[in-house]
C-alpha cells in the first residue's frame, strides 16, 4: 500500500513540474510598425491588387490597407523582420513599370511621440 502512495506522489510531482517548465513566463506580442506610403502617378489607382501581392509577398509585412486614406497604402510590418526601407524598395521596384511610386510619408500616424514638458503649461 505504501508502494502505491509513493508512486502516486513521485508522478503528480513530476506531472506539475513539467507543467510548470511547459508554460512560458509571458508571452508578449511581437511589435508591429505602421509605414503610411503615398502612391504618386498615372498608373497607381489600377494597380492595388498587383501592389497588395508584392506587399503580401515579402517576409514580415502582416498587413496591407488600401483606401483607408485616399492615394495611400497603410503597411505593418515586423520591424525584427523586415526594415521600412526594405518594404520601399521592393514596391517601388514593381511598380516602377506601371507609371507609380510609392513614398514613405512622415504624418500624425508616424511621427515620434513629443516628449512631455517640464515646465508648467500658461493658460490664459
Amino acid at each position: 500500500m505504501r508502494n502505491i502512495w509513493s508512486y502516486r506522489a513521485i508522478s503528480t510531482t513530476l506531472f506539475l513540474a513539467s507543467l510548470t517548465l511547459a508554460l512560458p513566463v509571458s508571452a508578449a506580442p511581437p511589435v508591429k510598425e505602421r509605414l503610411p506610403l503615398t502612391l504618386t502617378g498615372s498608373g497607381c489607382d489600377s494597380k492595388e491588387t498587383e501592389m497588395n501581392a508584392v506587399l503580401q509577398a515579402i517576409p514580415g509585412v502582416i498587413g496591407v490597407y488600401f483606401n483607408r486614406i485616399p492615394d495611400h497604402v497603410l503597411v505593418d510590418i515586423l520591424p525584427t523582420t523586415v526594415k521600412s526601407a526594405d518594404v520601399i524598395t521592393r514596391v517601388n521596384e514593381a511598380a516602377s513599370s506601371w507609371q507609380c511610386k510609392v513614398e514613405f510619408i512622415e504624418g500624425c500616424i508616424s511621427a515620434p511621440m513629443p516628449t512631455a514638458s517640464a515646465t508648467p503649461h500658461q493658460h490664459e
